[in-house]
């Protein structure tokens, strides 16, 4: 819809307003020179009728000493009037016309010469007898004053219209000042930064009060994931240690000559002891990166390049595997970001395209750029991700198949978010047809 931007309801309401408005006058402006001509109309048969009463002997003597009565009042200055016979000869009266009037009212303009009249109404009779007796009157009280009025009105409404206009502008302005200053706080919080909050100042208006409510929901929003956050994190620490002893325990016993009936079991024992540490060390991991901290080591960066050497890393490990892996199309791509984490992000990706897929597929990453940004792409032809699962596999211990004992807890991919969210990228799982397309599309500059 046209209306669903601030702008475009601004621009909206402006040209309504402008049609309301310049109607409004035009109307106004007509009403007015309607009731003019109106009041005009009356007083010309009144003056008419005052002259020569319907009903009495059309005397041109006694018409014509009434008509001079008239032109010699002072207060009758702007009345016109003029009787003529049947043959269209002047007999008496304060004006002349240049052409013949028809009975009834006849408009008048500065074109029928008559001195003092730019705009007015003439109201003729026939008399008995073949006369006709023409009263005029002014609908202007000035010369050209019509044009005066209409420039009057244009003055007092452009200025409305003005007024408002720039009121409207100044409103819009706050309010997309206040709007711009939410969006910073939310763009913030995305990004890691859940102290941040909608700044006030302090005028006490709707916009403040609003913010004042926004803040006591991110407060107790940032309560929660502290909570949820604290909890993970000590959960994690306290894990640890005693995962740490458990697996140096387990590494001493197999190493004994006593455990060489179950060394096997115990070298189970210590892969699973590992598996955990790795997920603790993972979970600390995507808590580091979601607080933002690592922000403030950015540096500027090629992307394309540094996803190449680590596709040339990886590369022997894949065939290793049975695996086929190669750099597509891999544009030169300037951003600022933490190389450490880029590298683990894009390790991650390639790892979990080998240990998901089976042997013969084939591998591609690539890197491109574009008015969006840039875009990272890991695909393979393998047996893909079901769109209707793929939700699941993004979120964090998510597996696809619950029954599975394969490697793995299900952090990789939440950890690739984390790391994209960081930065303000997004990860996008697609159907590439076959096989599965991981997309990392970050925002564009």
């Amino acid at each position: 819809m046209f209306t669903r931007s601030l702008q475009s309801l601004t621009i909206t309401f402006i040209l309504l307003f402008l049609a309301v408005t310049t109607l409004g006058g035009v109307m106004l402006f007509l009403t007015t020179q309607h009731a003019v001509v109106r009041l005009a109309e009356e007083r010309a048969v009144d003056v008419s009728e005052s002259i020569s009463p319907d009903g009495a002997t059309a005397d041109p003597k006694t018409i014509s000493a009434r008509i001079d009565d008239l032109s010699n009042n002072r207060d009758t200055g702007d009345l016109g009037m003029v009787l003529i016979d049947r043959h269209g000869r002047e007999i008496a009266g304060n004006i002349s016309f240049a052409r013949l009037l028809p009975a009834g009212f006849s408009r008048l303009s500065a074109a029928d010469d008559i001195l003092g009249l730019t705009h007015g109404r003439a109201f003729t009779r026939v008399l008995p007898g073949g006369l006709r007796l023409i009263v005029i009157i002014e609908t202007e009280p000035i010369d050209n004053y019509s044009a005066a009025r209409a420039r009057s009105y244009v003055v007092v409404f452009g200025t409305i219209i003005a007024v408002v206009i720039a009121g409207l502008l100044l409103f819009r302005t706050l309010v997309a000042r206040r709007i711009f200053a939410m969006r910073q706080t939310v763009d913030a919080i995305i990004d890691g930064d859940l102290s941040r909050r909608v700044p006030t100042i302090g005028s006490h208006d709707a916009f403040d009060h609003q913010a004042a409510a926004f803040n006591r929901m991110l407060d107790r929003i940032g309560e929660l994931m502290a909570e949820i956050r604290n909890v993970t994190n000590d959960l994690s620490h306290e894990l640890r240690t005693p995962l740490a002893r458990l697996r140096g325990l387990l590494a001493a016993i197999v190493k004994k000559p006593s455990a060489a009936d179950i060394r096997d079991e115990i070298e189970l024992a210590l892969a699973e002891a590992d598996g955990l540490l790795a997920m603790s060390a993972a979970m600390l991991r995507i808590a580091e990166i979601d607080s933002g901290q690592r922000r403030a080591g950015f540096v500027d960066l090629d992307l394309g390049s540094l996803v190449g050497e680590v596709v040339e890393t990886l590369t022997p490990i894949a065939e290793d595997s049975g695996h086929g892996l190669a750099m597509a199309r891999c544009e030169p791509a300037a951003m600022r970001g933490d190389r450490q984490l880029l590298v683990q992000m894009t390790l991650n990706l390639v790892e979990n395209a080998l240990r998901h897929t089976p042997r013969g597929t084939s591998i591609s990453v690539g890197v491109t750029t574009s008015a969006q940004g840039v875009r990272l792409v890991v695909e393979d032809d393998g047996p893909g991700i079901n769109s209707a699962v793929r939700d699941i596999a993004m979120r964090r211990f998510g597996r696809i198949d619950p029954h599975q004992n394969g490697a793995g807890h299900g952090l990789g991919l939440a950890l690739v978010a984390s790391i994209a969210r960081l930065h303000q990228a997004v990860m996008m799982l697609e159907d590439a047809d076959p096989g599965l397309r991981v997309v990392i599309q970050s925002a564009a500059a």
